[in-house]
């Protein structure tokens, strides 16, 4: 990551996850963000500690650093952050933004999540300072009603000030989940995740590779 002041005045989109191991639908999203939007740049920031999941069935933080840093090295406004993953505290977005905001005050933040999460993101530990400090991108899939969506957008608005864009976006038929599975019978193909990334799991035998 470039050192503070070298990303003044410049937009930025966040795309937070385990990538366990990181796929194209992640990649999709992301370049949408970035042509839609017109952002500067899109980083990645891998969860450390996650309030979500049991991190003792998570790959590694270092592993899934890298598998990240790997499938993004051919994109040139995409980076990998750390900053979740330096933190001993538990990864809420809410602390994130936080930290982001004091390092980098004069870039403009998007904050790119599922348009599913917003059924609960007032629920979500601090949205209000998520919202202070970044724009959010709900990405919604082909399937989804976007009438519903604008309307929990607006319900979410009554609550607290806030602004949330749909992002469209046509989702691959793939999960981590399914990558894992697909990995252990050694059926992984380049049509779901970048090569290099299958050639890592591989070489190092990752999820039963």
């Amino acid at each position: 990551m470039k050192q503070q002041g070298s990303y003044s005045g410049k937009k930025i989109g966040l795309l937070g996850g385990s990538f366990d191991p990181i796929h194209y639908g992640h990649i999709r999203i992301a370049e949408n963000a970035y042509q839609e939007f017109g952002l500067d740049e899109v980083w990645f920031i891998p969860a450390g500690h996650s309030p979500n999941k049991a991190e003792e069935n998570m790959t590694p933080a270092s592993i899934r650093e890298h598998m990240v840093s790997i499938a993004i090295e051919n994109y040139p406004y995409f980076r990998v952050s750390d900053i979740e993953l330096r933190s001993a505290e538990t990864s809420y977005t809410y602390r994130t933004m936080e930290k982001l905001h004091q390092q980098y005050p004069d870039s403009r933040f998007y904050f790119i999540m599922g348009a599913d999460s917003l059924d609960y993101f007032e629920h979500w530990k601090h949205p209000e300072i998520i919202c202070k400090y970044a724009v959010i991108l709900a990405a919604v899939r082909d399937s989804m009603n976007v009438a519903q969506i604008q309307s929990k957008i607006s319900q979410i608005k009554e609550l607290f000030p806030a602004s949330i864009f749909p992002l469209h976006y046509k989702k691959i038929q793939v999960s981590s989940t399914q990558l894992r599975g697909m990995a252990n019978r050694h059926v992984l193909n380049s049509s779901c995740l970048p090569q290099a990334v299958i050639d890592y799991i591989n070489q190092n035998h990752l999820y039963g590779s």
